[in-house]
Order: C-alpha cells, then sequence, then structure tokens
C-alpha cells in the first residue's frame, strides 16, 4: 500500500500545483476584465 501511495505523490503534487495555477490565472483575469468593466461604465456615465 505504502508503494502505491509513495508512487502516486509526485504526479499528484505536480497536477495540484498546475490546477492551482490554472485557478490563480482565471481569476486574476477576471477582476482584470471587472476593473475594465468599471472603468468602461464611469467613462460612459461621465459622457452623459
Amino acid at each position: 500500500m505504502l508503494e502505491i501511495v509513495s508512487a502516486l505523490l509526485p504526479p499528484l503534487v505536480v497536477g495540484g500545483a498546475f490546477v492551482a495555477g490554472i485557478v490563480w490565472l482565471l481569476r486574476s483575469e477576471s477582476r482584470a476584465k471587472a476593473s475594465e468593466g468599471a472603468e468602461r461604465i464611469e467613462r460612459d456615465a461621465s459622457r452623459k
């Protein structure tokens, strides 16, 4: 049993790091889009 766990541990660590990186990237992109949208709304409101 210990052999199986020790064999699966490195791929799980790499997979977890990959998933965490993708989540971090998606969250940062969504924050950038939200702030860009807020700026666009402010510009449109000031034009009226």
